[in-house]
């Protein structure tokens, strides 16, 4: 049957094989299916994050693979070439994302791997433009939204949201200052420690108290994304700017 849509040709390292297409423009991997559009299992020996290994990015220039902090990284392989996930990587016709899933008694590595094909997609006409980004001043605990030459502070943030944004860009900076997925478990002891009464709901009104300030729409948002049932990205700098 002819794939319409871009799709992924998966092999795993115990001879498992199938099938994905990607029907939006985010799709996350990694070890459970409760948390992942695409679960990589079994993995005994649990090398893959279970909540969100990394994440496959669709936007005008095409796909991109962003690893998402796991401890095993993400590679990319090209040929004969096999590279890390430095932050986020564009995809190419037949390149391969590969995670590793299972060590050998003798520790060699064998891999899940992912093929990507968009045989009918739309090639861009030029090369990534530049995209809206926040930046976190540490020294002076400034935010501020930069677009283009454009550079405006976002004033008026509270000592809870500056928790929080601290939190999310030191993620962020760890990964090659691409997005990090942050879970609800982890922004709560970010934001107030071990004070255990506190809920996500707590966090999803900070959220939005946040976006209010930071977002053009806030219910379009740009920069604080949500990860559905998972927990929330910043976005803290030029997406693909490794790849322009």
């Amino acid at each position: 049957m002819d794939m319409l849509l871009p799709f992924l040709d998966i092999s795993g390292p115990d001879g498992q094989h199938f099938q994905v297409e990607l029907e939006k423009d985010a799709v996350t991997i990694g070890r459970f299916d409760q948390f992942n559009d695409i679960a990589l299992s079994p993995d005994p020996q649990q090398l893959i994050t279970r909540k969100v290994h990394c994440t496959l990015e669709h936007d005008l220039y095409g796909w991109w693979v962003a690893d998402n902090g796991s401890v095993n990284r993400t590679f990319v392989r090209r040929g004969d070439d096999i590279q890390i996930v430095q932050g986020r990587t564009l995809l190419n016709e037949g390149e391969s994302i590969r995670i590793l899933g299972r060590l050998t008694e003798t520790g060699e590595p064998l891999y899940w791997e992912l093929t990507f094909s968009d045989p009918l997609g739309t090639r861009p006409s030029g090369p990534p433009r530049q995209v809206a980004y926040l930046e976190y001043d540490w020294i002076e605990a400034r935010l501020y939204r930069v677009e283009g030459s454009r550079r405006l502070e976002i004033h008026e943030i509270r000592p809870q949201e500056h928790k929080l944004i601290r939190y999310m860009e030191q993620r962020n900076r760890a990964n090659g200052n691409v997005a990090v997925m942050c879970s609800y478990e982890e922004l709560l002891a970010a934001v107030w420690g071990e004070e255990a009464y506190h809920t996500e709901g707590d966090i999803n009104h900070l959220i939005w108290e946040l976006r209010k300030k930071l977002e053009p729409d806030p219910k379009a948002p740009r920069f604080l994304e949500t990860v559905r049932g998972l927990g929330y990205r910043l976005v803290t700098s030029p997406r693909g700017k490794e790849e322009a």
